[in-house]
This record gives structure tokens, C-alpha cells and sequence, in this order.
């Protein structure tokens, strides 16, 4: 969930000193599905060097008018242009199963230099090594940068000049030219940004991540699996947009399937089968308590509050009347009323609570283990995507941001989407039938294990006591080594993942990568021996599975 003013990753690179080019070489592929849709692409030759595996980056073009309601203030001819990164497995392709990947943030890109992605990048910023953790060995993963505004995802570009020190980004207006440029001042190109293209909500991600996945999956050509199985797997503030956008994906199919017509016309149903949740906020409320105590009584023996800070922090969430839980419980249910203001008192109240690890302590939250400058992963990734051939060989016309400070701000300080979303939404996925797998790392504050076991714990579903009163059982990694603990039992997982900060995977990339691909094929977690059963609609589930 970091926010990084856009202009970091230029840093103070020669690559920065000049506009991305025009892309070439691409093929454009026109929907004949949804009118003014476009599919364009090419294929890749870095990052993914396994040979005989593909990988494609693209666009896909959304106008305007397939964004109904959320693009109707856009100007006219308009359209999204939302970027994605497509890996086949490296093993039976054909027969592999799809999943979408997205970064957190909110605004965050999903090229974030995790362990899942098919390569590392290298201290130089300028090549990368092979990944032989990486999710797409038996998995066709598609990466996409939502929403808009989000790494190389935009609606219209401008090109202008950026000053490091101030983090401030000024487009060039027609007829301007270049002022001289130092260390301090770079050219550079950007998504201009306008209010009305800024996506502030996960219910407007969710729509535009419909168009997106209808527009990719009937029309992008390369495509070839025979498994139409598509699983989603998100981190961070993905807690929110994961739930979220699998429940309006659900809404669209039952649509669909009445012969209703939905957000879209033509729309086709989508096989939902997984969704995978790592170092996820995914319910404030549910997960307001993990904070103070994670920070005070953590499994670390490190205690990252006072004791008067921890009792003032836990006073303020159940404080009656103006404390975090009747602020959310009012928040809510004014949003259901339709007052887009009711959010702000809430959203002040819980960054007290979020903030007060910060105020009193130098540890990191993203892992309560190292000092609060600490990096990890090391952000190579940004100087990297800058690179003049990596822009060629990607096909993209825009300078890359690991993080929007725009959606960021419009998430958190517009709608108060964290405030708003419930464990409503990860409920109803589940009772839909796909299965849902929950992974913390123990050293996580941001999004800490201690309010995810209690979402997990919290969620009301059809086999929710069994998964109450399951025990937790070791994840076995490998013969020789235990990455964590499972409690596992009907369509639900939740795993603690040991010396893993927020970024699980970074830490962990044989248990995660081990964990993801159970998960995917319907394995148990604990060790991955175990088929799930089948239960009536063709669930897998883990009920009696030991």
C-alpha cells in the first residue's frame, strides 16, 4: 500500500532524457465484440528467456462508451488504455489454467519486483536473471497495471518536464519548448491525469477490469490455453479490489446466464475458479484490532507501542460514538445511502490508529523486523522500465511509475474506499463456489496476520464452523523445511507465512510459489499431497481431505 510520488523512478538516469518513442512493431487486433475495442500487442524477448515459452505486452483500448457510467464525463473519443504483461506457463501451456495478478496501492503497478513475476531484476537496473520460483511455471499469469493512471496503464498522455526535488510534474503546453534541462529537470511523459479519468473506488475498478477481461479474453489472439479456468490473485490493497472484483465479475455472469444484459453487451461468462490474497487489507473493521495488538504482542517478542500508546490505540476503536468501529458502522451505512462525504471522520480516526506504529517507532511497517528506511525489495524495477530499450521492446509510449499518487489520494481521501468495503463481498465469492486462499507474512504490519486470521475468522459461509474449528497444520515446503501454518477446511485457506514481511512472496519464494500452485490445482496447503474434494457444482473443497 506505499504511495510513491510519480517522478521517483526516474531517478537521475540519462534514459530520462529523452519522450519514450511511438511503439512499433505492434499487431492490433479490433474487437468484434465491443465496437471501438482494440487488442494491441507484441511479442516480448526479456524478462521470461525460458525457451520455446512466450510472453506478449500490449494494450488494451477501451472507449469510453463501453465505461458506462464511469467514463461519461470523459471527453469525447476518449478511451482507457490499460496495459498488460502476458506470460504462458512454462509447463503444458495448453492445458494451463489462466490467472490475473494485481498490484495493491491503491495504485500501485503489478510489476513490483516480487517473486512471482518470471524475472528478477538486477542491481543495474539495466537486465534481469531468470526466476525459477515464478508463478507462470505451471500457470498462464497475466499481469495488469489498474487502475488507470497505474504504472503504464492511461487515458491520454503529455509530455513536459519533471523536477526531482519537488516530485512536481508540469506538461508542456502546444507550441512550448523544452527548458534546459539538468540533474534536476527531466523530460518525461505521463498519463495527463485529469480528475474525471482518476478512478477513485473498487467498484469502478472492477467495471473497468470487466471490460477489460471481456475485450482480452475474446479477442487477444495468443491466447491458446483449452482451460478456461481464470483465477485472480492480488496483494496488498488487492484485499479490497480482489473481493470486490470477483463479486461484480459473478453479478455480470448470473446476468449473463438469465439473458440479462449487463455492463456490457455482447459480454461473455467468465469461469471464475480461484482467488488469492497476499498481504491483504481486506476488511478495516475486522481488521482494526490486529494493529495495536500485532504492534504490541507480536510473535517477535518486539513491542513497537508503549504499553499507553497500545491501550489509547485500542481505546480509540471502541470508543462509542466517535470511535473507529462507530465511525465505520456509520460510514457504511451512510454509503448505502448514497453520501459520498460520510467517509472522512473514519478515514481520520483509523490513520490515527495506522499512524501511531509510525509516530512512536522507527521499524518499518512493512516488516517490524528492520528500520523504517529499509527497501525490500530493492526497487530496481523502476530505473528498469525507464530503460529506452525496455520502452521499445514493451511497446509503450509513457515513462513507468511504480505508484499513482492521484489514484492513491482518490482512493483514500475522495471515497474512503478502505472504509466502505466489507466482508461482504469475499462472502459472497465464496458462496459463488470459487475457492479463496488468505497468505500473511509474520513480520507484516500494514496488512498484519493478526487482523487477516481474524477476517478468516470472521466470514460467514456455508462451512464457516468447520474452518473455525479446524486446527493449523505446518506448510511443507520442501523435505527439509516448514514455511508456515495452514488452517485450511471448505472453499477457505488462511496461511502465516514465517520471517515474511509484507511482500510475502520476496521473503518466501519457494513457500509461496509451492503454496500458489496447491492452491491452483486444487491441492491441500499444509502438503500438497492431498487432492480436494469435489462437491456438488464441481468446487473443490477441503472438507475431510485428512
Amino acid at each position: 500500500m506505499r504511495s510513491i510520488l510519480p517522478l521517483l523512478p526516474l531517478l537521475g538516469s540519462a534514459a530520462a532524457q529523452a519522450f519514450p518513442p511511438a511503439p512499433k512493431g505492434t499487431t492490433v487486433v479490433r474487437s468484434e465484440l465491443f465496437e471501438g475495442a482494440e487488442v494491441s500487442f507484441k511479442k516480448t524477448s526479456i524478462c521470461e528467456t525460458t525457451e520455446g515459452v512466450n510472453s506478449y505486452s500490449g494494450y488494451v483500448k477501451i472507449p469510453k462508451e463501453l465505461l458506462h457510467p464511469i467514463a461519461n464525463e470523459w471527453e469525447d473519443g476518449a478511451a482507457a488504455h490499460m496495459f498488460f504483461w502476458y506470460f504462458e506457463a512454462r509447463n503444458d501451456p495448453e492445458n494451463a489454467p489462466t490467472s490475473i495478478y494485481l498490484g495493491g496501492g491503491p495504485g500501485t503497478t503489478s510489476f513490483d519486483g516480487m517473486s512471482d513475476f518470471p524475472c528478477r531484476f538486477s542491481p543495474d537496473a539495466n537486465s534481469t536473471t531468470l526466476n525459477k520460483f515464478s508463478w507462470n511455471n505451471h500457470v498462464n499469469m497475466l499481469y495488469i497495471d489498474q487502475p488507470l493512471d497505474t504504472g503504464f496503464s492511461y487515458v491520454s498522455l503529455a509530455n513536459g518536464v519533471g523536477n526531482l526535488l519537488t516530485k512536481q510534474f508540469t506538461p508542456l503546453k502546444e507550441g512550448d519548448s523544452l527548458p534546459e534541462l539538468n540533474a534536476t529537470f527531466r523530460q518525461a511523459t505521463f498519463n495527463e491525469g485529469k480528475p474525471e479519468t482518476i478512478i477513485n473506488n473498487t467498484a469502478s475498478a472492477a467495471r473497468t477490469l470487466w471490460a477489460f477481461s471481456q475485450v482480452w479474453m475474446n479477442d487477444f489472439p495468443k491466447q491458446r490455453t483449452n482451460n478456461d479456468e481464470l483465477s485472480l490473485w492480488a496483494v496488498s490493497y488487492g484485499g479490497f479490489y480482489g473481493p470486490g472484483t470477483f463479486e461484480y465479475f459473478q453479478d455480470q455472469n448470473n446476468l449473463i446466464k438469465n439473458n440479462e444484459t449487463g455492463a456490457l453487451a455482447n459480454a461473455t461468462p467468465l469461469n471464475l475458479a480461484t482467488l488469492g490474497l497476499a498481504d491483504a487489507c481486506i476488511d478495516t473493521r475486522a481488521m482494526a484490532m490486529g494493529y495495536p495488538t500485532f504492534a504490541y504482542n507480536n510473535t517477535f517478542g518486539l513491542q513497537v507501542y508503549p504499553e499507553e500508546v497500545y491501550e489509547k490505540a485500542m481505546a480509540a476503536i471502541v470508543e462509542p460514538k466517535k470511535g473507529c468501529y462507530a465511525l465505520i458502522d456509520q460510514c457504511r451505512k451512510l454509503a448505502e445511502q448514497g453520501d459520498p462525504l460520510a467517509m472522512d471522520p473514519i478515514t481520520q480516526s483509523m490513520r490515527h490508529v495506522w499512524l501511531r506504529q509510525r509516530l512512536v517507532s522507527s521499524r518499518s511497517p512493512f516488516d517490524v523486523t528492520h528500520s523504517n528506511i529499509t527497501i525490500f525489495p530493492k526497487p530496481y524495477q523502476d530505473a528498469f522500465f525507464n530503460n529506452r530499450w525496455v520502452q521499445e521492446e514493451l511497446g509503450v509510449p509513457l515513462n513507468f511509475t511504480i505508484s499513482s499518487a492521484k489514484t492513491n489520494l482518490a482512493f483514500m481521501l475522495q471515497t474512503g474506499d478502505p472504509m466502505r468495503r466489507s466482508l461482504h463481498s469475499l462472502e459472497r465469492v465464496m458462496e459463488s463456489g470459487v475457492n479463496v486462499a488468505m497468505i500473511y507474512g509474520d513480520r507484516d504490519y500494514r496488512c498484519n496476520w493478526f487482523g487477516g486470521e481474524n477476517v478468516s475468522l470472521s466470514l460467514d459461509f456455508s462451512s464457516a464452523n468447520g474452518f473455525r474449528s479446524a486446527g493449523y497444520e505446518p506448510i511443507a515446503t520442501n523435505c527439509s523445511y516448514q514455511g508456515g501454518f495452514v488452517r485450511e477446511h471448505g472453499p477457505l485457506s488462511f496461511s502465516r507465512i514465517f520471517q515474511a514481511g509484507h511482500g510475502v512472496g520476496g521473503y518466501q519464494p519457494e513457500t509461496m510459489s509451492k503454496l500458489f500452485d496447491r492452491v491452483m490445482f486444487g491441492k491441500d496447503v499444509a502438503t500438497g499431497k492431498v487432492t480436494l474434494a469435489e462437491v456438488e457444482g464441481g468446487t473443490r473443497q477441503r472438507d475431510q481431505i485428512r
